[in-house]
C-alpha cells in the first residue's frame, strides 16, 4: 500500500483509497463488501500514463496526480475507475482477489 494513500471514497458497502507507491505508480485500492460476496481489487496507472491524466482532467502538467484524482473522484468512481481510465485512453493493470 502506498505511504501517502487516502480515502477517495466511501458507502456503507465499499471503500476506495488512492496513493503513489515508491516507484511511482498511482495506485487505487478498493474494496467491496458486497459485490460478489466481497472482493477487493487494485488498480495501477505508471508515471507514462500521467500527462494523458492530466490532460483528460484539464489540469496544469505539474499537478499532483493523487490530489487530482481526490477532486474528481465523484466523476471517477461514479463510473467505475476501471471504465473511466478505459474511456479515456489511459493504461492500467488491473487485479481482484
Amino acid at each position: 500500500m502506498p505511504a501517502d494513500e487516502r480515502v477517495l471514497w466511501r458507502t456503507e458497502t465499499c471503500t476506495v483509497w488512492v496513493g503513489c507507491a515508491g516507484d511511482g505508480d498511482l495506485v487505487i485500492n478498493g474494496w467491496d463488501r458486497v459485490y460478489l460476496d466481497g472482493y477487493e481489487y487494485s488498480i495501477t496507472v505508471g508515471p507514462d500514463q500521467f500527462d494523458k491524466l492530466r490532460a483528460t482532467l484539464g489540469a496544469e502538467p505539474d499537478a499532483d496526480v493523487v490530489d487530482l484524482v481526490c477532486a474528481h473522484a465523484d466523476e471517477i468512481v461514479g463510473r467505475g475507475e476501471r471504465s473511466w481510465l478505459a474511456d479515456r485512453g489511459i493504461e492500467c493493470d488491473f487485479n481482484s482477489y
